[in-house]
């Protein structure tokens, strides 16, 4: 299918100048169209809805700072660009004050000059087009959050279910990649959260993240999360924004959007990024512990190393890690709430068993839900959630 062409509006008193802009831009693909006066312009606007106007400054009757006062006001994102000879530096500060994009004198010796004009005009107008259209996406959706927030605080149930439709599908195949996710939460919303998807056709992402506290404040935070990595996505999604495939960079993000909300909430979180092509996760840590253990079908080990939560320091550093995964691996994490539930006596002897299990388990979420005595459990003190990755050809 064919993109229309870009309609040109002259407004000029001068036939001549006229013709000669058409005949350089309807060669260069531009559509045009002609206003011999500045009413006659206003109305072609009106009517016709041009793309952009090049307009002269001196014409009899309504002059073009009376039609830059005009269009600006109607139509206040048109481009529109004046092409005058007369009056020098104070028109084109005139004409600039009215709200003109630019200004060319006349007569141009070289046309490609007009036309570079024009398609930064264009370019402009696209950015500020896209910039409202994200601004509007925003608005829709901090809506949907305020919304959502509205129905954790009036109805509990409600509350539990919307939270839980935030997460990603369980059991979910990315091509050779599966993402198996359980959540156990100790009061009817949980602080804790995980999710996975689809960056682009080379880069898969996921998280785990633990929000500081439990209930209804917790559970904001974790909606807020979402929004947040959404956003993201989405901006790589436009080609505006390649930060979400920078561990280390989204969680500074994150750090600086959650600390700057004051809600005296932080929140431990881990995420990667794993690359399709060469099977190699970049990560980066933002408090999460205990450490995911990486099991390559003979050994199990912990991945990571400390660092500092998300939201809590305004001067937190992350870092991104590379680490070239197994042909065929599984990666396990678990939230610290099972510290809690464990019966060894230290951490260190806590961390030993993890370690031991992931090692000597049959890696499916059941069996660690079993071998974790997370079946037996009664209330818990604490929300547990455990992700499982696992590459399967």
């Amino acid at each position: 299918m064919n993109t229309p062409a870009v309609r040109v509006l002259t407004i000029d008193d001068e036939p001549m100048v006229r013709d000669i802009f058409s005949v350089y831009l309807e060669d260069s693909g531009f559509e045009v169209i002609q206003a011999s006066d500045g009413p006659t312009g206003i109305d072609l606007i009106r009517r016709e809805h041009p793309d952009l106007v090049l307009c002269d400054l001196r014409m009899p009757g309504m002059d073009g700072l009376q039609v830059l006062a005009t269009v600006t006001r109607e139509f206040p994102d048109l481009p529109i660009l004046v092409v005058s000879g007369m009056g020098g530096m104070n028109d084109a500060i005139q004409a600039l004050k009215f709200g003109a994009w630019d200004y060319v004198t006349k007569p141009i010796e070289d046309m490609a000059v007009l036309e570079h004009a024009i398609a930064h005009a264009l370019e402009r107008a696209r950015l500020r087009r896209e910039n409202r259209a994200h601004r509007e996406h925003l608005e829709a959706v901090n809506d949907q959050l305020r919304q959502t927030v509205r129905q954790l605080h009036e109805d509990a149930e409600a509350a539990r279910r919307i939270q839980f439709q935030l997460l990603p599908e369980n059991n979910k195949l990315y091509r050779s990649y599966r993402f198996s996710r359980h959540l156990l939460t100790s009061q009817y919303l949980s602080g804790d959260f995980v999710d996975y998807f689809a960056i682009d056709g080379d880069h898969l992402g996921f998280y785990i993240a633990d929000v500081s506290g439990h209930g209804v404040s917790s559970a904001f935070v974790t909606v807020m999360l979402k929004s947040y990595m959404g956003r993201y996505r989405e901006l790589h999604r436009q080609n505006r924004d390649k930060g979400i495939l920078n561990p280390a960079e989204t969680l500074s993000r994150l750090n600086r959007e959650i600390f700057g909300c004051h809600m005296d909430k932080y929140l431990t979180m881990f995420y990667g990024v794993i690359e399709w092509s060469t099977n190699r996760l970049r990560y980066s840590s933002g408090g999460q512990f205990p450490f995911p253990i990486l099991f390559d079908g003979e050994q199990a080990s912990y991945v990571g190393k400390k660092s500092l939560p998300i939201g809590l320091f305004d001067f937190a550093n992350y870092q991104t890690e590379s680490l070239q995964l197994p042909p065929r691996f599984a990666m396990v994490f678990i939230s610290d709430g099972i510290l809690e539930t464990l019966p060894q006596p230290t951490l260190r002897d806590k961390q030993a068993f993890l370690l031991e299990l992931v090692g000597h388990t049959e890696l499916k979420i059941e069996n660690l839900i079993q071998e974790l005595g997370l079946n037996q459990v009664g209330l818990l003190p604490d929300d547990v959630t455990l992700l499982l990755i696992e590459r399967i050809d």
